[in-house]
């Protein structure tokens, strides 16, 4: 499963590690520093990597903990594109 994490803090890089180590292919993005999140795939252990927010139709599962004026403080978006 291909799974995006848009905001890599403490929830969101905890569940893109578990995720990672499971075997998924796990996306980092929207952290403080792009070194937090190169140090966040690296201790993965797993196909993770660090990278800018995933484009959702690539994804299987995406996770956002990003807050903001428009997000909400937690969502999750599960793609079915890839059934179709």
């Amino acid at each position: 499963m291909r799974v995006g994490i848009l905001g890599s803090g403490l929830m969101g890089g905890k569940l893109g590690t578990i995720f990672a180590r499971a075997g998924h292919e796990v996306v980092f993005s929207y952290a403080r520093s792009n070194e937090k999140l190169k140090k966040l795939a690296r201790e993965a252990q797993g196909n993770a990597r660090a990278g800018t927010a995933p484009v959702p139709k690539f994804l299987d599962l995406r996770v956002d903990y990003c807050r903001g004026r428009f997000h909400r403080p937690f969502h999750v978006h599960l793609q079915l594109s890839h059934l179709t």
